[in-house]
């Protein structure tokens, strides 16, 4: 073959690839741009809500303590292998205990959760419910499946709600398709600064939202409630991290005191708040998804147990595990440990099926993940 030709055909393979990689890179810049899970940038009275908040340095978020998303050591393994090569008790192997949810027997005073972080309770007056999502945690149809259950909570099984509480715009705390179908559900969104343009591009109306920054506060018939820090971080895309607030929530009514810590590196933050709203009946607190190598920004189950203690919190209750596998951890480590650290410390501690309706005066701890 004449070398002109072979430089002719090597030419068109270049050309070739150049021209599937720009496709691709379109494809993707398109896909980013115009894909609604990604939501939207703060804008207008959002925007400069954010540009005047205290919270705020150089335009972005910032945590009230010095805080870095990884604390890992240049020699420190990554872990990559335990995500390719997962141990046999990384994730159930059957469907997860669980009960279907009934909306006619919730009833004042009740509560219910429906895995990781989705909590949701009724007071004399209010339904309220904290982070809902019932799909993946992820923005493609890759990766944050729920784990397989008996009876998969949906939201064609909920009551109407009164106020959503939203901690932060993660994957996991933040699920567009469950926000679109609950827009006709749900009165009031309570959301931390900058979320509302994400609500507002998914069908929520803007009278529908309200923005809160931290301490500040938004009273709902008797019930008051407040966003209050967490040591967190933010963002759904490429370019916006912490470009929204992240937080934690205190709802206080008439008879009842509950705090949400959503996502949340241990910090002295937990004694302020115990301090400013303690004490608290039941506290739902992150134990799951953990990492040695996130530890600012995740708790251990040791460092759980202590936030409650910090907070002044009568029950203390274990979320953020049980529904995605987020972690190196297996399933259910999260669990078993702050059980015996909370027995060890004193420390009350509530763990219900996913579905299963529960009382504060009816507190339950049944060790159902020992029968996976």
């Amino acid at each position: 073959m004449p070398k002109t030709t072979k430089t002719r055909i090597l030419i068109n393979i270049i050309m070739t690839l150049l021209l599937l990689i720009s496709l691709v890179a379109v494809a993707v810049a398109v896909f980013l741009y115009l894909a609604p899970t990604f939501g939207a940038k703060p804008s207008g009275e959002s925007l400069s809500k954010i540009e005047n908040s205290k919270q705020t340095r150089n335009g972005k978020f910032v945590n009230s303590v010095e805080t870095v998303l990884s604390t890992r050591k240049p020699e420190d393994s990554m872990g990559l292998t335990t995500y390719i090569f997962p141990a046999k008790d990384k994730n159930p192997t059957t469907p997860l205990p669980s009960v279907k949810f009934e909306k006619d027997q919730f009833e004042s005073g009740d509560f219910v959760w429906f895995g990781h972080s989705t909590v949701m309770f009724r007071s004399d007056k209010l339904t309220v419910m904290s982070d809902p999502v019932f799909n993946r945690a992820s923005p493609i149809p890759i990766g944050g499946k729920p784990f397989a259950m008996q009876a998969t909570p949906s939201i064609d099984q909920l009551p109407r709600i009164d106020v959503v509480i939203i901690s932060h715009d993660h994957y996991d705390h933040l699920d567009h398709l469950a926000i679109r179908e609950l827009a006709s559900l749900v009165d009031l969104f309570l959301v931390p600064l900058g979320i509302q343009d994400h609500l507002l591009r998914w069908g929520v109306p803007a009278t529908n939202i309200i923005e809160l920054d931290w301490y500040e506060t938004h009273t709902v018939a008797d019930t008051i409630f407040t966003l209050t820090p967490a040591r967190h971080f933010s963002g759904r895309g490429i370019t916006n991290r912490n470009s929204t607030l992240w937080g934690s929530w205190v709802i206080q009514s008439s008879n009842t005191s509950v705090f949400f810590s959503g996502d949340s590196g241990y910090f002295d933050g937990f004694k302020t708040i115990g301090n400013l709203f303690g004490p608290f009946d039941i506290a739902f607190i992150e134990n799951g998804a953990y990492d040695k190598q996130w530890s600012q920004i995740h708790m251990q189950p040791e460092e759980a147990v202590q936030a409650a203690m910090d907070i002044d919190a009568k029950m203390l209750f274990p979320i953020h595990w049980g529904k995605f596998d987020l972690a190196k951890h297996p399933w259910k480590e999260p669990i078993e440990r702050v059980v015996q650290i909370a027995e060890e410390k004193n420390m009350p501690i509530a763990a219900s099926v996913i579905g299963q309706i529960f009382q504060l005066d009816s507190i339950p701890l049944e060790a159902w993940w020992e029968s996976e």
